[in-house]
Formats: structure tokens, sequence, C-alpha cells
């Protein structure tokens, strides 16, 4: 092949791409037409049945032109995500105060010297035990602050695989584990280590808002499956199903839940698991909240179902009050563990000895874990008697982990308005609803201060929606 053949093929290459980005703008220009007809008749903006339409029909064409079955239906994936979101984006509400902006301001009015009741952060009101902090000294002295494996120190790995392996009967190796900077890395370095670009990442909704920005930094796509507190929060049999597409590729769990407190029983966690694995879907299970659990020692794990196609995802932040330690784990096969370890490795190189050695003493004090979840346990069931004293709130009494979800039985009850004005007016932080999906008429409280905080926080939103009804 001459230079001029070569040049006159990429000449007809950059048509062809500028062609493809002319059509990617029409289809963009159609969404928009789309929307608007949606907004005016209130229809939702994502149809699920819709696109899997469109991706039959996709993955058939494609296969008369002889593409990749997988880059189309990752192609599609990302042709929908972008008209979803500029449909969204012009019919959405602006300015709209969201979990993070709460935590920021009450931190601001704290600082001016304004007394704050914080029920918005799922931050325990103990730290780490004597000994952990300890720990974590007489490590630095010894100058255990040097470069590590990327895997974390073997003695930890060891520990959190006979954990795991004495909670649910299974058989972890040191292999099976990466140590961490808390749960967060271990959701983000799964996600990625998982899926790819233009895959789908499906959630049960109400949902801890960093799964979707995970999600969505990584350039997947984020498919909510909607539940409601007048169905327990329960993922209906077949909705799972239902949301697949060939370009979905995850299910996140979390239970023990945040922001709602359910837990699932074996049983059903089982049910749920079989038809995401019939779907075609790999589980990553966020267990962070598996030791608070008010119906036994700790809630049911994605290990006693499946023997492969799950990650686990642990943290030493809420079971100790280690928050601000920032170390957690990952659970999965050798082959996963190795490709996160690497990732793990780009991003922070490994996590700090003295920390590991801290989280590894904290593995050994099983009478704090017993003393922290009595006492969440006891603040939760309080919150719940206390909201249950207003006829116009509904919620569910929680399973478990430190919140609970309520509902504010308000037509036109506006999550957002309300918490920016209870607390600029009675001082208390809470997290609006909208910030864990379409949940507008809920708030998302946290039990982890003292009884008679809880009790007096409680006694403003009781005051508050009062004031609401009377607008």
């Amino acid at each position: 092949m001459s230079g001029a053949e070569l040049k006159e093929l990429r000449e007809e290459i950059k048509k062809v791409t500028r062609e493809i980005l002319r059509l990617t703008a029409k289809r963009v220009e159609l969404s928009l037409k789309i929307g608007d007809i949606k907004s005016r008749l209130g229809i939702d903006i994502s149809d699920r049945q819709v696109e899997a339409e469109l991706f039959n029909d996709a993955l058939n064409f494609s296969g008369e032109l002889g593409l990749d079955r997988d880059f189309t239906s990752r192609l599609i994936s990302l042709l929908i995500s972008e008209s979803t979101k500029v449909q969204v984006e012009k019919t959405s509400k602006t300015g709209r105060i969201g979990l993070r902006e709460i935590f920021y301001m009450a931190l601001e009015l704290e600082k001016s010297g304004r007394r704050i009741i914080r029920l918005e952060i799922g931050e325990p009101d103990f730290t780490a035990p004597p000994s952990v902090v300890d720990e974590a000294c007489r490590a630095l002295r010894e100058g255990r602050s040097r470069y590590l494996s990327s895997y974390g120190i073997i003695e930890l790995r060891e520990a959190i695989a006979k954990r795991l392996n004495s909670m649910y009967g299974v058989d972890f190796k040191p292999e099976n584990i990466l140590v961490t900077s808390g749960g967060v890395t271990a959701i983000y370095i799964a996600v990625q280590a998982l899926s790819r670009i233009g895959d789908e990442v499906l959630v049960p909704e109400p949902a801890w808002p960093l799964y979707r920005e995970i999600a969505e930094h990584l350039g997947r796509r984020y498919v909510p499956l909607r539940t409601s507190i007048r169905d327990k929060w329960t993922v209906k049999l077949g909705e799972l199903s239902r949301h697949t597409t060939p370009a979905s590729k995850l299910l996140i769990l979390n239970y023990p839940n945040n922001p709602t407190g359910r837990a699932l029983s074996l049983t059903e966690l089982k049910n749920l698991v079989e038809e995401a694995r019939e779907s075609g879907l790999t589980i990553i299970s966020d267990e962070v909240y598996s030791q608070y659990y008010f119906h036994g020692r700790y809630a049911p794990s994605i290990a006693q179902v499946l023997d492969e196609g799950y990650v686990l995802v642990g943290s030493f932040s809420k079971t100790w009050g280690m928050t601000g330690y920032r170390i957690g784990y990952l659970v999965g096969d050798r082959e996963l563990i190795e490709r996160a370890a690497k990732i793990l490795g780009l991003i922070m190189t490994c996590i700090p000895e003295f920390i590991q050695r801290a989280a590894l003493k904290a593995l050994r004090d099983e009478e704090n874990i017993v003393r922290n979840v009595d006492e969440v346990k006891k603040r939760v069931r309080y919150m719940y008697s206390k909201l249950q004293e207003n006829s116009l709130i509904e919620v569910y009494p929680s399973d478990g982990a430190f919140y609970l979800f309520p509902k504010i039985k308000i037509d036109g009850f506006d999550s957002s308005d309300f918490a920016l004005k209870l607390l600029r007016e009675y001082g208390v932080a809470v997290a609006p609803g909208s910030s864990f999906g379409e949940y507008n008429q809920h708030i998302r409280l946290s039990a982890v201060k003292p009884i008679n905080e809880i009790g007096e926080g409680v006694e403003k939103i009781n005051q508050a929606i009062q004031q609401t009804t009377q607008l």
C-alpha cells in the first residue's frame, strides 16, 4: 500500500467519524424532543422495556454487519446514558440541596459557634478502642511506615480471612483478601475491575449516593431498581430480570441497607442472588454494616449463598469507629484480587502499615463490637419509637445499620427544602431523601448520637413538620 492510499483511507476514516458525530447530535436532538413529551405526559424518563427493545434491534443489526456483540452493547448503553442525561438536565430541579451540602453547611455552622444536632452523617460518636490507638502509635514508633505490597500485610489478610471463615463457614485464604483504603475504595476498585466503560451497574434504591457517583465517574451506566416503604424496601420477584439488558454486568447489594436499615433474610438473599446470576450479573455485596444486625450476631452474607460470581466489601469504619483510619477490604477470587491489587497500586501504592497494624488489633477486640452494636440498636429503637408518635411519619422499623428512612406524609413535601429549613431554623442536620434516589418525601436519620440528642432532634423535626403543615 502506498503512502497516498494510506492518507486516503485516513481521510475516509475522518469523514465516517464526523458522520457518526453528526448522527449522534441528531440522536440527542430527538432525545430532547422525547423528553419534552414525557415531561408533559408525566412519564418517567427511563423505560427499561423500550431500552431492551433498542438493544435487541441494535444487536441484530450489528450481527448483520459483523460487529462484536459486546462492543455494540456497551456503545448502545453509552448512547442511552447520554440521552437520559440530557433529558434529566433539562427537566430536573436546579439548586437542590443534597447530603454533601447539608454536611458542609452543618460543619460551617458549628465552626461559627452554633450548636447543631448532627443526624445527617453515618459516623459513630464512638472512636477506636484505646488498644487500637496504642497499636497505631506503637507501629509508628517502630518505623512501620514504609512502602508495602499493595495486597496488604499478610497477618491482616490472614486475620480477615479467618474471621470471615468463622462467621460464615467458608474457606477464604489470604490470597482472597485485598486491604483497601476504606469501603469506598473497595467498591470503586471492584466496579473498575469487573466492568468496562458502557457497562450497566444495577443498584436497588434507595441507595448510598456514592454507588451512582462511582459508576458514572468510571463511565458505567447506573441503573436504579426502585423499592418502596410500602413493600418493605424489597426488590420484587422478577424486577431484576426486567431491568437487565445485554449491557448489564454488575449488581451492587447493600444489606443491612443505608439508608433504610433493611436487611434480607438468608432466603430473600438467595432468591435475589439466584435471579441475578440467571441474568448473568456479577454481585458486589457491600457488607460494611453486617455486624449491625438486630436479629442475630451478623446479617446474612453473600458468602453463604455463592461460591463464585461475587465480591464482598467490608470496612473497619463502622464496627470499630475507625472512620478516619480509612481502612477496609475486598474479598474475591484470586484472579480478581490480583487485578484489584494492580488498580490499588496505581491509586495509592499501599495502605500505611501502622494503620493495618491498628486494624489487626481491632479484629481481636470482640468486646467493643458487642458493646457498640448493642448501643446503636438501643438508639435506633428509641428513634423509631419517637418517630412513631407522629401520625405524619411512616417509617420501617430497621433490621440493622445506623439509619431510619422515614416518609413524611405531607402533599408536596420536598426533602431538600425541608432539610435546609431544619438546619437553618432548628439547628438539626438530616439527609434529604432525594440524595438516595427518587425519594423526595423521605429523610434519612442517623442514630449514632446520644439518646438525649436523638430525642431533642426528633422533637425539633416534629415541630418543623407541624410548621410545614400550617404553611
